[in-house]
């Protein structure tokens, strides 16, 4: 055996999180690790990572009973892991990330950045990945740093590969690259964990499965016979039933017009509409322009040329409180760089959007500002141990709820939902579908971009297909596939 872990238990602030849990990996095994939002599978990594150290519990890697004191010790001992908001430094280059707190090359002294800069490339195009070594990663999208943060960890040559949530960052197209490297790591009897929300990729990547629910341990066993529905009802303590609901054509007056909206080179004469009650999906692969469409009308880039019609008037949006005074709501794609508020409460952050609804003369109304943040707690289930909790301390998939939850709680009317289901549990998902059905309903518009293509079919009424900047193909869904979107975008 690998790594052994018996009656692991972890407490945070009173709340035990981890309670009497049993793990197991052997070499060479990919063993995925799944449950809820706050489940405990983040907080389980991090004490093998080193990052957490257990309340009780014995860890034993191969055979050998070890206490794993840091994440420094954890690297020494051969433990690596790609955590799912990647601790990369953005004025540093690609290069110097991968090899980080690296010995020096050259008589323990000096460092031989050309070789490392070649070394990088090398695990960069092992991963399909074209990054130049030399691009200071501030640069780079959610994606492309969360492939250098998997070169970052692979470079170490280890053990136990840990990788939390690793095609969530990840577009639709490099997901088979990933998981062959995956397969070619397992291949070299690395061990690896990993986390995962995509209940696809189970059964055609890992060997077993441990499923934790509220802390506790559910079940391990073999990957083999069991089902998505399965695996979801264990996960879940319930069955779920539809995924997606059903799909609204009723729709009302415009909403929002953009003609000719051009942001060059990202964006090119891009014209499409969006009503009341309406659903319309983005697709397209990395560098599209799908963020860059979305980030353009909320003010976050400046257009060049082309127009924006709110209410079939022509508006200018010149920055973020702009949109926002146009009743625009954005929930981008990474919510620790776009607006979540860590340091402050659950409370704060929901409610930040919306400070003109509960002020008072100038005052803010804390008792309407808490029953504003109860109600969004209440309606998306976001698991917290108190109102005032810090939103650094919730798991990353409550993190996104809390980011859609200030804008349903400004009451929006139009909608801009960058990967809205990035890192939730498919119980989180299901519960999410509704809540995005329930805005097209009240008559909101939603203007929804995402990689995963089942989603973009079943929830939405048209899919704009996005390539090299423009829209090549505005598909109705109940007319198209998952297969054809999937053919269009690559």
């Amino acid at each position: 055996m690998l790594l052994l872990l018996k009656n692991v238990t972890k407490t945070f602030y009173g709340v035990k999180v981890l309670d009497d849990i049993r793990f197991e990996l052997k070499a060479g095994e990919v063993h995925a690790l799944i449950g809820e939002n706050g489940a405990g599978k983040s907080t389980l990594a991090h004490l093998i990572a080193g990052v957490h150290q257990p309340d009780s519990g014995t860890f034993m890697l191969e055979d050998r009973e070890v206490s794993i004191g840091s994440p420094y010790h954890a690297k020494k001992l051969g433990i690596a892991i790609v955590h799912q908001e990647p601790p990369l430094l953005p004025d540093m280059t690609v290069a110097e990330n991968i090899f980080l707190s690296r010995q020096a090359d050259l008589m323990g002294i000096f460092t031989n950045n050309r070789r490392r800069r070649r070394q990088a490339k090398q695990l960069l195009r092992s991963l399909g990945s074209s990054l130049h070594p030399d691009t200071l990663v501030r640069y780079l999208s959610a994606s492309d740093r969360y492939l250098v943060a998997i070169a970052q960890a692979i470079s170490r040559k280890p053990k136990i590969l840990i990788m939390d949530e690793p095609s969530d960052y990840l577009p639709h197209q490099d997901r088979g690259r990933l998981f062959d490297l995956v397969r070619d790591c397992s291949s070299q009897g690395i061990g690896i964990v990993y986390i995962t929300h995509r209940l696809k990729e189970i059964a055609n990547l890992c060997d077993r499965i441990t499923i934790l629910r509220d802390g506790k341990h559910v079940i391990t066993r073999s990957v083999e016979g069991l089902s998505e529905k399965q695996t979801a009802a264990l996960m879940l303590g319930r069955e779920i039933g539809n995924l997606f609901p059903p799909i609204r054509e009723q729709f009302g007056k415009e909403l929002l017009r953009v003609e000719k909206l051009t942001r060059w080179p990202e964006l090119q004469d891009i014209s499409f509409a969006l009503r009341q009650g309406e659903i319309v999906g983005v697709a397209g692969m990395a560098g599209a322009g799908r963020t860059e469409l979305a980030d353009t009308l909320f003010g976050q880039m400046r257009k060049d040329h082309g127009a924006i019609y709110r209410d079939e008037k022509p508006v200018e949006v010149a920055d973020p409180y702009d949109a926002v005074k146009q009743n625009l709501g954005y929930v981008r794609e990474n919510r620790i760089d776009s607006g979540l508020l860590m340091n402050m409460s659950v409370t704060e952050n929901l409610s930040i959007s919306s400070l003109d609804k509960i002020n008072r003369y100038k005052f803010l109304h804390r008792g309407e500002e808490r029953e504003l943040a109860l109600d969004k707690i209440v309606g998306l289930d976001i698991k917290l141990n108190h109102l005032n909790q810090q939103v650094k301390y919730l798991s990353g998939g409550n993190q996104q709820k809390v980011m859609l939850g200030r804008w349903l709680a400004a009451d929006s009317e139009v909608y801009l939902l960058d990967e809205p289901t990035q890192g939730i549990d498919v119980g989180a998902k299901a519960e999410l579908y509704v809540q995005i059905h329930n805005l097209a309903r009240q008559g909101k518009g939603i203007l929804l971009i995402s990689s995963d293509i089942q989603e973009l079919v079943g929830l939405c009424n048209r899919i704009l297909v996005m390539r090299g900047g423009k829209i090549i193909e505005n598909c109705k869904s109940s007319e198209t596939s998952e297969e054809q979107i999937a053919v269009l975008i690559s």
